[in-house]
């Protein structure tokens, strides 16, 4: 009996120490450092086998990832911005980073201080309720709604400054800035409701934003690359808190 028991202590010990401590299933490949074709690969493991997450390692469920707020604005208190635009998508929900395909990294070296990655995306998607008053490509936008920006193809080109902390006697990533560059392939907006329901005003602006799609974009690019920036800082912060930059690799 006594033996029993501490069989069972010593395999709940195990597993809350790999679970506190974070490592990497067996299943996704550890590479060499400064192995940056092995590393990608593994990235794209880790997404191919846990859209939905993993806590062992920190990984959060990408195939939706929700959040209250998103403002789309250079003055974070809602004031009119330089582009004259104020947009606010609340209950925000983003679809699609499980499709993430990572075609290069870069950085994960001995003496790391920035990674750079590059990925492409396909269909991807947000969806809210959208607030939205002020102009944009010579347009006025006012009302608000339920709201879907969609795009086929997307490429993601990220570039990470970080530091090592040392903790526990081993090194963990920790982020001093990112860097997000978006480039969509295509763009289709879709925006209910504006000027108060006006169905013929709606339709029209609409239809005119996605035949100018990549003005409209260009106009909000800066904006949407900080937002996914810091969304971005959010998932890649929960792995790098979970799983030591030492583990990363292979002895």
């Amino acid at each position: 009996m006594l033996k029993n028991y501490r069989i069972v202590v010593a395999v709940v010990v195990c597993v809350i120490f790999q679970i506190c401590s974070g490592s990497l299933p067996s299943n996704i490949n550890k590479c060499k450092i400064s192995d940056h074709v092995c590393i990608a690969k593994s990235i794209n493991d880790v997404i191919r086998l846990y859209p939905k997450g993993n806590p062992s390692f920190g990984f959060v469920d990408i195939s939706e990832i929700k959040r209250p707020k998103i403002i789309l604005s250079e003055d974070k208190n809602r004031q009119k911005s330089s582009l004259g635009l104020n947009l606010i998508v609340e209950n925000a929900v983003l679809y699609g980073l499980e499709n993430a395909k990572v075609t290069s990294v870069s950085g994960f070296d001995p003496n790391i201080s920035k990674i750079t990655l590059t990925a492409d995306v396909m269909n991807l998607r947000l969806t809210g309720d959208y607030n939205v008053n002020g102009n944009i490509l010579l347009l006025q936008l006012k009302g608000k709604g339920k709201g879907e920006i969609k795009s086929k193809r997307t490429t993601f080109k990220a570039t990470v400054d970080v530091r090592v902390e040392k903790r526990n006697g081993k090194n963990y990533l920790a982020i001093n800035r990112i860097k997000m560059d978006i480039q969509p392939h295509d763009l289709h907006v879709s925006l209910d409701n504006l000027f108060d329901g006006n169905k013929e005003l709606t339709e029209s602006l609409n239809e005119t934003i996605n035949k100018n799609w990549r003005d409209f974009w260009m106009e909000l690019r800066d904006l949407a690359n900080d937002a996914l920036a810091d969304l971005s800082r959010g998932i890649l912060e929960s792995a790098f808190n979970h799983l030591s930059y030492d583990d990363f690799y292979v002895n």
